[in-house]
């Protein structure tokens, strides 16, 4: 880390201010540390440039939101940590902050060790912020990055997907690579630019985009596998809205070189523009990836050895023949969803909870029709249940039982297409928070 680094600390009190001034300057001699008030902030910021910001929020004060978020309008602060000092703020307004752009959280009172690691921490946020636009700065000199939209220029894409690959493969990674290019609905008067703009909203952090052709762009997803892709494409298009749309082609990364990733990718959305809204699985030489060909927006993945036995059941099992088409459309969207969207997020919290709760028994199972993500400890009982609730809808059921009694219920109806993964890892929060509250009272 470099030395002399400026901390800033934004309150009302000046107390507090006094006090973790002192602490840092103890903790941490080669720091300066600055300090002003609320109204001060704006004009005080733009003069000193700090390289961490620490705000002060007592009481969920509004001002502190709005501070927030005219800190992260302002180009210059659009990456600095901001260290946010929690003081007697409820659950929502720590949500609000992170929504508006805080990086990390502190409670008070503040303990001096918290205080170093986490000043520590931002400050080295800060550094590799500043070593990430310094070198995105560079390439966009070189004409490798588009200056406009920050994405690999046509020029420099196939070298970009190259090194990508070397790197997965060598380390024996996860990876997807898609293909995408708007669909036949796509209005004409809409320019290629705005297409590209919508995917750089739609993705993660950690993908990344390269230009193939005129309308044609690469997303690189690392660490990832099909079953993480399907998301993006359907943010992609949810963010196209009802009247555009996105083709897509995506191939998991495995011994193949890129030449014949490109083929395959190319010939997979040959068929998807056939359709809209598809995202079709390209073929593999090498992995004879029993999903090829398969229109994830439209069937579910053949799931790969080693599910459970439940889960293995549920892929097998076929609903019975229906007179109503419509019926078995809708029934077949939610087994999609089932085990593209819904799977990934209990595995996700699955992890989470394990690392965060020792000796808890955590338990996923899929059928036909239902899911059901169920915590157990301590004789009480967490249940979220996801059914297939009819005409391209599902039912939500969640319930908390302590020694065999229900305390808590709670059951609501939502759209398949607003049942995501935001969603879904909303509801599965909020149980486990309030499972978590349970096991502490033993009520």
């Amino acid at each position: 880390m470099g030395f002399n680094n400026t901390i800033t600390v934004i309150s009302a009190s000046e107390t507090l201010i006094e006090q973790i001034s002192s602490k840092l300057i103890l903790l941490r001699d080669l720091d300066k540390v600055t300090s002003c008030s609320y109204k001060d902030a704006p004009a005080f910021l733009k003069n000193t440039l700090p390289n961490v910001i620490m705000l002060h929020c007592e009481k969920n004060d509004p001002d502190a939101l709005k501070l927030i978020k005219e800190i992260r309008e302002s180009e210059i602060f659009s990456c600095t940590p901001i260290l946010f000092i929690d003081d007697q703020c409820s659950r929502e307004m720590v949500i609000d902050a992170f929504d508006a752009g805080i990086s990390d959280i502190i409670k008070a009172p503040i303990y001096d060790h918290e205080l170093l690691i986490r000043t520590i921490w931002c400050i080295q946020k800060e550094e590799s912020a500043t070593n990430s636009r310094t070198k995105f700065e560079f390439m966009k000199s070189l004409g490798i990055i588009q200056p406009d939209t920050g994405v690999y220029t046509q020029k420099y894409c196939e070298e970009f997907l190259k090194s990508e690959l070397t790197q997965v493969q060598a380390h024996k990674t996860s990876a997807c690579l898609m293909l995408i290019t708007p669909d036949s609905k796509y209005p004409g008067y809409k320019n290629p630019k705005e297409f590209l703009e919508v995917i750089n909203k739609s993705i993660r952090i950690n993908d990344t985009v390269a230009i193939k052709d005129v309308d044609e762009f690469y997303v690189f997803l690392p660490k990832t596998r099909l079953n993480g892709v399907y998301p993006v494409f359907e943010r992609i298009n949810n963010n196209l809205g009802v009247d555009c749309g996105a083709n897509a082609s995506v191939i998991e990364v495995k011994n193949e070189k890129f030449e014949s990733l490109r083929e395959f990718l190319s010939q997979a959305l040959s068929k998807a523009k056939e359709e809209t809204n598809a995202l079709i699985v390209a073929s593999s030489a090498y992995s004879n990836d029993p999903n090829a060909g398969i229109n994830l927006s439209k069937q579910q993945l053949i799931m790969p050895d080693g599910r459970t036995k439940t889960q293995q059941l549920a892929q097998k099992t076929e609903i019975a023949p229906s007179d109503e088409k419509k019926s078995k459309m809708y029934r077949q969207a939610y087994r999609q969803k089932c085990k593209i969207v819904f799977e990934p997020v209990f595995e996700k919290y699955q992890n989470y909870i394990n690392s965060k709760i020792k000796d808890i028994a955590i338990k996923y199972e899929a059928t036909v029709e239902k899911s059901k993500f169920t915590m157990l400890k301590n004789n009480v009982k967490a249940t979220l249940s996801i059914t297939y609730g009819g005409q391209y809808k599902a039912r939500i059921d969640t319930a908390i039982i302590s020694h065999d009694i229900t305390k808590s219920t709670n059951t609501f109806v939502i759209d398949f297409v607003q049942l995501n993964f935001q969603k879904l890892s909303q509801v599965l929060e909020e149980l486990y928070i309030e499972f978590k509250n349970y096991i502490k009272t033993g009520d």
